[in-house]
């Protein structure tokens, strides 16, 4: 049986400074053993989902043109910020990524499934989720509710 590499994405999605929601992708082709950092900024989570999508289909499509103009770093100022530019991305320069993310694989020919998806955007949403806010009682209710 023949062993079929698959193409990795890390994604991390955390508010910034301004309240905004900052997405890192992390694309890891397996064919040209090339990785690509990305990012955008997302006003909301409903926002957040729909762009993901978007850009996800995109990198998977466009995983052959990009590897050739971002694989040599003379042309990443050329042609390649203009790819990602219609995409809705930028590069990402950070050398760390957050180790809270999360993380799928799909075949390089493949499409991002809408099963797929769904799956990324339920793990997502559950790391996008507000902490449960507790509330402290004070000494007197505390009195009265035994």
């Amino acid at each position: 049986m023949r062993r079929v590499a698959l193409n990795t994405f890390r994604i991390s999605a955390e508010r910034n400074q301004a309240g905004k929601w900052a997405v890192r992708i992390e694309a890891f082709y397996a064919a040209s053993k090339w990785k690509l950092n990305v990012y955008f900024v997302a006003g909301s989570p409903r926002r957040l989902v729909s762009r993901l999508q978007t850009v996800l289909r995109y990198l998977q499509r466009e995983e052959e043109q990009l590897w050739l103009w971002g694989s040599d770093a003379s042309d990443r100022e050329l042609l390649f910020g203009q790819l990602l530019s219609d995409a809705g991305v930028q590069l990402d320069r950070r050398k760390d990524f957050p180790r809270r993310a999360v993380v799928f694989s799909v075949a390089p020919d493949r499409p991002l499934a809408s099963s797929q998806f769904a799956e990324l955007k339920r793990k997502l949403t559950q790391r996008l989720a507000p902490a449960p806010r507790v509330t402290l009682r004070t000494p007197a209710t505390l009195r009265y509710s035994a």
